[in-house]
């Protein structure tokens, strides 16, 4: 009699859990890789999901590829994709070239504070300093108060002007005074000469200003138009045998006599107005010069005046008499910049001759530099060619700049030849005293093995590039090369070592790769 022999079943399988947690289990990983594969982590860029500008968009019916953790990559420096991740994210190789490049030349360089924006704050008057407004690297803008002085000289400089506008003033109404006499003058004359009516010409020039011309001219016509008279009636009298010839010719002789006189004294009466009217208009025009004279000293001296306003208001120097402070004198910034020296403090004395501070515009920087004499032909020698240049603080970032000079001789001693350009500093990023080094491209062209820029990645501030490895279709492997990066020119970068002409690397969504290669090596959370 057989008996067939029956295993004992194991634990799991007499309970009813033991057939549903390896499902559980396997489910978990599945969403735990899943969200591995779509979160956004700091400093990880997700194969699906948000991806570079050289990743390829995927709908949401995309099927997610199993991907080898970073315990089963190669090594620390591999990146493992399935041929699905590869194509979603947009991976593409290109083989290293040798290119003709223009030789590039570096020259060793200063940032300099542009001189021509550069300022270098001095009182212009003797003065003591009463107050300082501005710090050691404060930025300013135009006419902000930088430094307040008491200052003698401002102070005499201030009532000299204020005395030439009351001279001004005076010479103005004199002059409004004679031009008006003159022409009342013109137009008295001709009523004379018509021998209008006395009576008539007291209404008509009544309120009209004639100054001594007035008496002079009424007085002489008046007498003019008695002997007239005179004369008429004495020719009546003669006429009708009352009197006799000698009386009537007296008459008559009087009357020429006073004519005469009348007719003198209208001649000096024109010329007379006239010249005063044209004197007090010098002497006017003197007391403006003498305004503008005092204007200019005081403007001389730092103090900025409205010259234009002081000739056509002179008549306010009494509002500004009432104001005591005449000897303040403040130095205002002249354009918008920055405060790059400062040795002023309050209660100092200040002479012409003292720093008080430096003021610069550091929108704009100038790059010096020195080349030597065996370079010279290597470098653009027309003005306004382009330059590049990169300096110790930022040697990720390069710069442009515009050459605006080579130098015409060449230093006896260092056989160099002094060259400066200009870039925009908007940022202020470049600081004066900041070391550069300039680079040109010279004329003569040299072969240089190049790689897209889009290769060049950056791992814990280290360069390097991916290349392909492995002839696994199903596991496609990219290793993190490291490489000395050169120059970038139209889209490509110079290998200076670490590469040979042929080599495969990554040239499109190497950014991803290395997004993929610092998540694996990140230390779990778990």
């Amino acid at each position: 009699m057989s008996h067939a022999i029956s295993r004992p079943q194991s634990r799991a399988s007499q309970r009813p859990w033991g057939r549903i947690i390896p499902w559980l289990a396997a489910a978990s990983c599945l969403l735990l890789l899943a969200a591995h594969l779509t979160t956004d982590l700091p400093g990880h860029y997700p194969l699906f999901g948000a991806l570079d500008s050289e990743t390829a968009v995927v709908g949401e019916a995309t099927t997610v590829s199993y991907s080898p953790s970073a315990t089963e990559a190669d090594s620390a420096t591999t990146v493992v994709l399935t041929p699905l991740k590869s194509r979603v994210a947009g991976v593409s190789t290109e083989k290293a070239r040798v290119d003709q490049l223009a030789t590039e030349l570096g020259v060793p360089g200063l940032v300099e504070v542009n001189a021509d924006r550069r300022i270098d704050v001095r009182s212009r008057a003797q003065g003591v300093v009463r107050e300082v407004h501005v710090t050691l690297g404060q930025e300013v803008k135009r006419g902000d108060p930088l430094v307040t002085l008491d200052s003698p000289d401002i102070g005499a400089a201030r009532l000299n002007l204020r005395a030439k506008q009351r001279e001004l003033l005076s010479a103005r109404i004199e002059a409004e005074w004679r031009a008006e006499i003159a022409k009342n003058v013109e137009l008295l004359i001709p009523e004379l000469v018509k021998r209008a009516d006395p009576g008539e010409l007291e209404k008509m020039f009544v309120d009209k200003p004639l100054g001594s011309f007035r008496g002079l001219l009424v007085q002489a016509y008046t007498e003019y138009d008695i002997a007239v008279h005179e004369e008429k009636r004495s020719l009546e009298l003669r006429g009708q045998s009352v009197i006799g010839e000698h009386p009537a010719i007296v008459a008559e002789h009087n009357r020429q006599g006073l004519q005469a006189a009348l007719f003198s004294a209208i001649e000096q009466a024109k010329f007379d107005a006239a010249r005063e009217s044209r004197l007090a208009h010098q002497d006017l025009k003197l007391a403006e010069s003498a305004v503008v004279d005092a204007a200019q000293r005081l403007r001389i001296l730092g103090v900025d005046q409205d010259v234009q306003y002081l000739l056509d208001h002179p008549d306010e120097v009494e509002k500004t008499d009432r104001d005591d402070d005449i000897t303040v004198y403040r130095i205002v910034a002249p354009f918008d910049g920055t405060v790059i020296a400062k040795s002023v403090v309050s209660s100092q004395q200040a002479a012409p001759t003292d720093l008080l501070l430096s003021l610069a515009d550091l929108s704009t920087v100038w790059i010096a530099a020195s080349v030597a004499e065996s370079d010279l032909a290597k470098i653009p020698n027309v003005a306004g060619g382009a330059i590049r240049f990169a300096t110790t603080a930022y040697p990720d970032r390069d710069f442009e700049a515009t050459l605006l000079s080579v130098g015409s001789q060449v230093d006896s001693l260092t056989r160099t030849v002094a060259i400066r350009a200009q870039t925009d500093n908007a940022d202020g990023a470049l600081r004066p005293g900041m070391f550069a080094r300039i680079l040109f491209d010279g004329p003569v062209g040299e072969p240089s093995l190049t790689i897209p820029s889009g290769s060049l990645v950056w791992v814990d501030g280290h360069p390097g590039v991916f290349r392909p490895e492995g002839a696994d279709p199903e596991r496609l492997a990219f290793v993190l090369h490291p490489i000395e990066p050169g120059r970038q020119v139209e889209g490509r970068t110079v290998v200076k070592s670490g590469l040979k002409e042929g080599d495969e690397v990554v040239a499109a969504g190497a950014f991803v790769l290395k997004s993929e290669l610092i998540l694996q090596n990140s230390p779990d959370d778990d």
